[in-house]
């Protein structure tokens, strides 16, 4: 079948779309137009044409062959608003081309000389927006005055390509005639519900040329093939985009330009460096060096008399030319990227990921360095990491834009198939979503909250998956993906809370490839972080769920003002940048409203429970007197941690016990603070952390649960200890208040009011109610709070997600 690739660009295409390239003078392409031409008859290509932007001089290097004929791609306007539209114009002439550079500022201007010329063409990527003012509306002129749209782009990615040809194929006659009435425009053609479709590479970097292209079944010519094109014959055939696509064609033409701008006045090493980038491109190891080359690196040194300068220690040469060469020299990086090489089979991925590898060791290194000056409260020398991170941003800039330049339209394609099509199509319902946390298999709220309601939406056949970054996981009972770390970290001041430095650009990718719809962001650490990245540059949803109360923890953990006023600036910033915020409590919905977040992002999280674990019937009057108990037990469950108010904790129960011998304090759990807690109260019970069946027996057999934290958004462990059929006594700060708020037998206490609690607990002792009354509250609880239920609810509320 002929086949010809209908939108490709040599070096021609001088003036690219990006700003900052504009700036450098560097131009889209490096291509020549007979290396093209030559390239894509290497790809079995029957015509060949070069649609450079605004110009015809790659097509005129090359008019001389039969199978070659004129074209370009025109940028033109809307305008009533300046909204930028390219036009792929096929087989014209010289001076067709000079009269469309006269008019094609104006597109209605414009289409009417091509159809009045019977000049073939096409809108190229037609649901792609070149200066973010391309709208539903501009999307359904475009329909009313063209016959031919490109189905199927190279670089582009797939989502907006099947967009565009569901929304193309959903036209009728009688759509087609409210769109008329509605633009007051004169549809084009004699059928303009039926559209044709095309296929081009849209190459710039010329590692892709023909890899899409335009075929129809027969033609015996140049002029009878575009003839089948313009009547709809034509298929769109070959692959769309993707980011390491775009990306590798930028690396490919930076290199090019910084080659030939160093080519007469390259520093000493420039050669070996452009070897190392030349393997990078190919997908080879950039640290393998023969032996020839090597030396050939050393004869350079001689030569240019700085022979001298391989024997300096490294301080004394700090030059970025030799950091990098030292790097891509170290044998355990030749190793590393080695394993990487063996594992990816393109070479698109194998040079993402060792981009990727190189920028996280980097960084990772550079962080660390910042985090040990805050350690040693060298706060102005943390700084200086810091600016590190801006070359090593730089050399990955073309990933990070080419995944945003490729996704950042996914609200204009949701628009869009809304007005285009009867039902939004099933990719852009927003019904696969990446649950992202950096905590999973910590014992705490958040882990439990994100386990269960997984568990939930895995029984539910919900299409959900937890990413996380995390050294260990053991966990196998719901979906997860987990990034092995860079390397992990201690928070200051708050030791033996582990957190992870993630590969940012992996897991990036993988939010991409995976098509999800939605990142749902449990912390704001530096997965949290990734998270929001990867949604801002991939045009996802986001929702983020307000769990932990970390400017409490920090004006508690540091004891300074300034530090909890930069933990609420981070918070608010965190949060404001998402599409809807998940509280877990009335408390703290008004807290984020008085702070400037909008009513209307703000709900309360649905929260269930394990009603068969946290159940009355699994009391054991035996199990706390088995631990040394003595009469009553008064229990706490939780992290061992200041911010929990446990310093509280341990006067009250002191109090307590000058009045009444009868009474034991049991505490469940790990933290920082249990050492010295256990030696202020030696005669307490510290049990460690309890998990399934023996949790459940703990509560249970316990006789009133004390909560003193300030700091709890919520409180899983209040709702199970009531489940269990414990009295509570809180604090009437924070969120746990509101969950007791109702319950005659639980109390809210006013915080760090040592005499109110004492007087709360010595009451309980003399006077608590009866266990017909406690069970009742249980089974009241336990039918409210169902998991399965709260996640339904949770799952809805993102269903109803889209504008």
């Amino acid at each position: 079948m002929p086949k010809c690739d209908l939108n490709v660009h040599s070096c021609y295409s001088n003036r690219p779309s990006e700003w900052v390239l504009r700036q450098l003078g560097m131009p889209e392409s490096y291509t020549r137009p007979k290396e093209l031409y030559q390239k894509l008859k290497a790809k079995g290509a029957d015509y060949v044409t070069i649609t450079d932007h605004n110009t015809i001089e790659g097509c005129l290097d090359i008019v001389d062959q039969a199978d070659v004929f004129i074209s370009e791609e025109v940028t033109t306007y809307f305008p009533e608003d300046g909204c930028k539209i390219h036009l792929l114009l096929w087989n014209i002439t010289e001076q067709q081309h000079a009269t469309v550079q006269e008019i094609r500022n104006n597109i209605y201007d414009l289409v009417s000389y091509l159809n009045q010329a019977g000049i073939a063409h096409g809108v190229a990527h037609p649901l792609y927006s070149i200066n973010n003012k391309l709208s539903v509306e501009h999307f359904e002129k475009l329909i009313l005055l063209f016959k031919v749209f490109e189905g199927l782009n190279g670089i582009r990615e797939p989502l907006a390509q099947e967009v565009t040809v569901m929304c193309l194929e959903a036209l009728s006659q009688e759509r087609v005639e409210q769109l008329a009435l509605k633009h007051e425009l004169e549809p084009m053609g004699k059928q303009p519900w039926t559209k044709s479709l095309t296929g081009g590479s849209d190459d710039h970097g010329g590692l892709y040329p023909g890899a899409a292209w335009t075929e129809v079944s027969e033609a015996k010519d140049i002029d009878s093939f575009l003839a089948q094109v313009m009547q709809g014959h034509s298929r769109a055939v070959g692959s769309c985009g993707d980011a390491l696509r775009v990306s590798n064609s930028m690396y490919n033409v930076v290199y090019t330009y910084a080659s030939d701008k160093l080519k007469y006045k390259a520093p000493v090493g420039m050669d070996l460096l452009g070897k190392i980038m030349q393997r990078f491109l190919d997908g080879e190891n950039p640290a393998k060096l023969s032996l020839a080359e090597r030396i050939g690196h050393v004869a350079e040194f001689v030569r240019s008399g700085k022979a001298l300068d391989l024997l300096k220690p490294p301080e004394a040469d700090p030059s970025i030319n030799r950091e990098i060469l030292n790097y891509f020299l170290d044998p355990k990086v030749s190793l590393d990227l080695d394993r990487i090489i063996a594992s990816e089979k393109t070479p698109s991925r194998r040079t993402f990921k060792m981009a990727s590898k190189i920028a996280n060791d980097l960084c990772f290194r550079l962080f660390n360095s910042c985090l040990k000056c805050i350690n040693k409260n060298q706060f102005v020398e943390s700084l200086q990491p810091l600016s590190g991170f801006i070359p090593i941003g730089l050399s990955v800039t073309p990933y990070i834009y080419s995944f945003y330049s490729l996704h950042g339209n996914r609200r204009l394609l949701e628009r869009t198939a809304k007005a285009m099509m009867p039902d939004l199509p099933k990719q852009l319902q927003n019904t696969k979503r990446a649950w992202v946390t950096d905590t999973l298999e910590d014992v705490n709220g958040v882990a439990r909250t994100i386990r269960t309601m997984c568990l939930s939406g895995k029984k539910q056949g919900a299409d959900l998956a937890v990413v996380t970054s995390r050294s260990e996981i053991s966990i196998n009972d719901i979906p997860i993906m987990n990034f092995e770390p860079v390397g992990e970290f201690e928070l200051p001041e708050y030791k033996l809370q582990k957190l992870s430095f993630p590969p940012i650009l992996d897991m990036i990718d993988y939010i991409e490839r995976e098509r999800f719809t939605e990142c749902i962001i449990s912390t704001p650490g530096p997965v949290g972080l990734t998270a929001l990245a990867a949604a801002k540059l991939l045009g996802l949803r986001t929702s983020g769920i307000y769990h932990t109360d970390f400017p409490q923890y920090v004006s508690i953990l540091s004891e300074d003002y300034m530090m909890e006023t930069l933990a609420w600036q981070f918070m608010h910033w965190f949060y404001s940048q998402l599409d809807l915020v998940y509280v877990n409590s009335e408390f703290y919905r008004q807290c984020w409203i008085e702070r400037g977040i909008p009513s209307n992002k703000l709900k309360i999280l649905p929260r269930g429970l394990d009603t068969e674990l946290f159940n009355p019937k699994h009391r054991n009057e035996n199990y706390w007197k088995a631990k040394g108990a003595n009469g009553q037990v008064l229990i706490y469950v939780g992290r061992v941690s200041r911010e929990k108010e446990l310093g509280f904790l341990t006067e009250v129960y002191r109090e307590v016990k000058k009045t009444s011998s009868r009474v034991s304090l049991a505490i469940v759990g790990e933290g920082p603070y249990k050492e010295e807690m256990m030696q202020l109260l030696p005669d307490a019970i510290f049990t460690g952390i309890l998990t399934g069946q023996e949790l459940g027996v703990a509560y249970a057999s316990a006789d009133l649960f004390v909560f003193p934290s300030t700091t709890d958004t919520f409180g899983n462990v209040v709702i199970e200890a009531m489940a269990a059929g414990l009295p509570v006594f809180v604090s009437d700060i924070g969120g746990p208040k509101e969950l007791v708020a109702e319950l005659d037998h639980c109390k809210i206490l006013k915080a760090k009011d040592l005499r109110a609690w004492v007087g709360a607990i010595s009451e309980f002792m003399d006077n608590g109610p009866s266990r017909e009354t406690l069970d009742r509250t249980a089974r009241k609880m336990q039918n409210e709070r169902s998991w399965d239920r709260a996640f339904d609810a949770f799952w809805k509320d993102g269903l109803e997600f889209i504008d």
